[in-house]
């Protein structure tokens, strides 16, 4: 179950909800003063008619958020039914 925390409550691999991307989860990789470096992996892909195949582009995106951000994380303790 998802719940709502202070991102002050964030720890390294702290897994983070997000909901602007279909990339829906992003994973705490550095925290630092007030900010906190999240990354996440990302796929697309571009089918070109005239090559007759589809092209992968693969990356990750890096950002940060405040501590004073409102995030969901995962919370093991309570289980969906």
């Amino acid at each position: 179950m998802w719940k709502k925390v202070s991102a002050k409550e964030l720890s390294l691999r702290s897994e983070v909800r997000m909901k602007d991307s279909p990339y829906m989860v992003a994973t705490v990789k550095q925290i630092e003063g007030d900010y906190i470096t999240l990354f996440r992996p990302y796929v697309a892909t571009a089918d070109f008619e005239y090559t007759g195949g589809v092209i992968t582009y693969i990356g990750i995106e890096e950002y940060k958020i405040h501590s004073s951000t409102t995030v969901e994380v995962w919370d093991e303790s309570k289980k969906e039914k």
